[in-house]
């Protein structure tokens, strides 16, 4: 765990771009994807891209109606569009969580080594052992029948001979034929 924390602390330092560059990638993609679609501007903040669906875009509220934006917390690619149309920055509506600064700082603070089992216990510790927990098997017969679960109902079953649905079978059915 210490090894990969530190080679991905290294790996962080080397990045030259404001986001990490898997989600550089994305915001790339993203960018070409949109580049061809009709957005119309119905407010300051609010947008209609037209893609193979139509679809409703808030810059205001980081929203979108195919919710990509809302779950994943990155502008999706009729999102990206829309701000492109807008002429704004599309950085600003990413997260800082997204960013190489925020990645750099996770992994900044090193992991301490952790000293070798084998290494002799400090004294007071030598008769310290944990123990299994103590069980015991319970009286009577074993249960041959499962407890149902709170939600869970009878299955209903239907009558081959009177062809009604209920708790009762061929053998048991009082109908009259």
């Amino acid at each position: 765990m210490m090894v990969k924390y530190a080679a991905r602390r290294r790996a962080a330092e080397k990045w030259t771009t404001y986001l990490c560059p898997k989600v550089e990638k994305q915001l790339q993609k993203s960018i070409e994807t949109g580049r061809h679609w009709d957005v119309n501007r119905s407010s300051d903040n609010l947008f209609e891209v037209q893609a193979e669906y139509s679809f409703a875009i808030d810059l205001h509220q980081h929203t979108c109606s195919c919710r990509q934006w809302q779950i994943k917390c990155f502008p999706c690619d009729h999102a990206i569009a829309a701000i492109l149309a807008d002429h704004g920055d599309p950085y600003e509506y990413i997260e800082p969580y997204f960013t190489t600064d925020y990645y750099r700082s996770c992994y900044g603070i090193p992991i301490a080594p952790v000293p070798d089992i084998e290494k002799e216990a400090p004294e007071g510790l030598e008769d310290f052992r944990v123990k299994p927990p103590l069980t015991r098997k319970p009286p009577g017969r074993p249960r041959t029948k499962r407890i149902k679960s709170r939600g869970e109902e009878k299955k209903c079953y239907k009558c081959s001979r009177c062809g009604q649905g209920g708790q009762h079978n061929r053998r048991t059915c009082n109908a009259q034929i």
